[in-house]
């Protein structure tokens, strides 16, 4: 095993921990999740938070908008696009961000790159407002 996998391995059990299994019915009741979440910009160190889902916390600083909005898309980072018609400008200024965790029971390890923090916004919302 790759020490990349060790380590989103050991980040999931982390995560994991914070997550306590559930038993109600998804449609019921909010899926139970947990991220370690990063936003790093060119030249600076990577910022980091926790983002706990049902309840909401963590060291996130808007934790029950960000797991709103994840719970529109099932957690699934990927289909995120909060300001769909949002207009930014043209600006280079790269922003990396990653999503290691579980949503419910599945595990979730997402990456990505947008252009400036005006992209990152307009298609994530809240959820690395970090």
């Amino acid at each position: 095993m790759s020490a990349k996998s060790l380590a989103v391995a050991a980040v999931c059990a982390s995560v994991a921990a914070l997550v306590p299994a559930t038993t109600a019915d998804a449609t019921i009741a909010p899926v139970r999740a947990g991220f370690v979440l990063t936003v790093q910009r060119a030249g600076e160190l990577p910022r980091l938070a926790v983002l706990r889902c049902a309840p909401d916390g963590g060291t996130h600083q808007a934790a029950a908008a960000a797991c709103a909005q994840l719970s529109q898309v099932n957690g699934r980072f990927e289909k995120l696009n909060v300001v769909p018609d949002a207009m930014c400008t043209l600006e280079y200024d790269p922003v990396k961000v990653t999503a290691v965790g579980l949503w419910g029971r599945r595990p979730v390890h997402y990456r990505a790159e947008f252009g400036n923090r005006c992209q990152l916004h307009t298609a994530t919302g809240a959820v690395f407002g970090i």
